[in-house]
């Protein structure tokens, strides 16, 4: 027996040999095993592949390590909570002067009709003031208009802090006349349903007629011990690589092609929709940006995160980055470490060697809080050699792309005993291959006598429809880097 996702421990060794006949059969033939159980193998590819190949770490993380979901539909759906309490920002400011005084009434703007008539709003200072009726569109476009009323009745009372825009302010509870009061409106809703569509992708080759020679042999170890020696088509192995690949570029980068009545919007070239689900990038509603990262910003990143994740069982957040990203985290780390005049132990020293041959190593790829729960960070070369990294400008300090330093704080903990982050696929259609033969059949493909082209060699093709779904969407967060832009 294989190991699986669940056992991650010991390393996969992959060589190009010259195919044995005596020795490579059909019962061990990894391409034959994928046709008659590709919803199982599928996963374990994955996994094994992803330890050792950093191309495709979202693959990994999830379909990977068993956080996968069949479906029978081409949609999916899921109820999604939000966070019922709620702090809004000011958003106009309030120049006035001794505003509240005397129970006067005053306005504030906030950005949205978040907060309810007529709960009571409570600032940073600690200063409560209840909402006196329902709040107006503002005349500018630039919010709605709040009329509050201080709830402490000294004459000399005044509003101290709170008004300058950006000010924050949160709700508390709805106090209301003692007779004859009527209801109220909510801003809590139950768990929303969000639906969404999967993804299907394709990736076709042509392999010639003396590429069979070459295969690709695994030592892949067991759950007793020792290793089970399975082989493929070398080409056939890294053409499902770059289709691994390309799948993670989907499932990081991929755009609706619907709207959110669920039409198409998308037809190929027979008419038929072409449907694209979101990517993690567009599910992720919290979105900052940076010019240079430092480590009061990370630190206050990473307590938010942590803050919001409130009934999570086993609170996890992965910092997916790229090379320039992982300097930022490190040197915000090690400002962070040296600002508060902390020294490295011993047997955590910088510095090692001695005499003239010294090396320099030691590098911050994760962060504990204070209650256990920690960051850890993943290189993703996709965002330093991707094609959006090769789209995108450079940073004007390193000469790297400025995707590279985009920084991706994804939430991977479990609630309720159900992963946030997981894979979904059509059941049947979890990962496809077929060959069309010519001259050649391609190995771990049923031979037959006939052919379907009278090409010198073969052409393969693999398919899968699905998708990553982030089931929360607000306790993860997308930082993008806008240095000399």
């Amino acid at each position: 027996m294989i190991n699986g996702p669940q056992n991650g421990g010991n390393n996969i060794d992959v060589v190009r040999t010259v195919f044995n006949d005596s020795q490579m059969t059909d019962m061990n033939s990894l391409a034959n095993a994928m046709l008659s159980k590709p919803t199982e193998l599928s996963p374990i590819i994955t996994h094994l592949a992803g330890r050792d190949d950093m191309r495709f770490p979202l693959s990994f993380m999830s379909e990977g390590v068993g956080n996968v979901e069949s479906i029978d539909r081409l949609e999916y759906e899921y109820r999604v909570a939000t966070r019922k309490l709620m702090t809004r920002p000011v958003a106009v400011a309030n120049a006035g002067v001794n505003l509240g005084q005397g129970g006067s009434t005053f306005e504030l703007t906030f950005p949205d009709k978040w907060f309810v008539f007529p709960y009571v709003l409570v600032n940073g200072n600690g200063e409560q003031a209840r909402i006196m009726r329902e709040p107006v569109a503002s005349g500018n476009g630039q919010g709605w208009v709040y009329t509050l009323q201080l709830v402490n009745p000294a004459a000399a009372t005044v509003l101290t802090t709170g008004a300058a825009a950006g000010d924050l302010w949160a709700q508390l509870f709805a106090p209301v006349g003692v007779d004859f009061s009527r209801g109220n409106a909510s801003n809590w809703q139950a768990p929303g349903l969000v639906r969404n569509k999967l993804t299907t992708v394709r990736k076709s080759y042509h392999m010639s007629g003396n590429a069979k020679d070459f295969v690709a042999e695994f030592s892949l170890p067991k759950k007793g011990g020792g290793t089970t020696k399975l082989w493929m088509d070398y080409e056939e192995y890294q053409h499902m690589l770059e289709f691994k690949e390309e799948c993670e570029m989907m499932y990081w980068y991929g755009q609706r092609t619907y709207g959110d009545d669920g039409v198409v919007n998308m037809r190929d070239e027979n008419g038929q929709p072409v449907v694209v689900g979101p990517g993690l990038l567009e599910q992720i509603i919290n979105r900052e940006t940076y010019a240079a990262l430092t480590e009061n910003q990370l630190m206050n990143i990473i307590g938010d995160l942590f803050y919001g994740m409130t009934d999570a069982n086993q609170k996890q957040v992965t910092l997916y980055t790229g090379t320039g990203g992982m300097r930022e985290f490190d040197t915000a780390m090690k400002a962070y470490f040296n600002g508060n005049q902390w020294q490295a132990s011993a047997t955590t020293q910088f510095i090692n060697g001695s005499g003239r041959s010294l090396g320099l190593t030691g590098y911050f790829k994760r962060y504990e809080h204070i209650d256990g729960h920690a960051v850890n960070v993943v290189k993703m070369p996709l965002f330093d050699h991707g094609p959006v990294a090769r789209a995108r400008g450079l940073h004007p300090v390193t000469g790297y792309s400025l995707e590279s330093y985009r920084m991706v704080f994804v939430d991977q903990s479990n609630y309720d005993g159900k992963a946030n982050l997981k894979m979904i696929s059509k059941k049947g259609r979890e990962h496809l291959r077929w060959c069309v033969p010519g001259s050649v059949v391609p190995r771990g493909f049923d031979a037959n006598t006939s052919r379907a082209s009278d090409v010198d060699g073969a052409s393969v093709h693999m398919l899968k429809t699905g998708a990553v779904c982030l089931s929360r969407f607000d306790t993860s967060l997308d930082i993008e880097c806008i240095a000399g832009m």
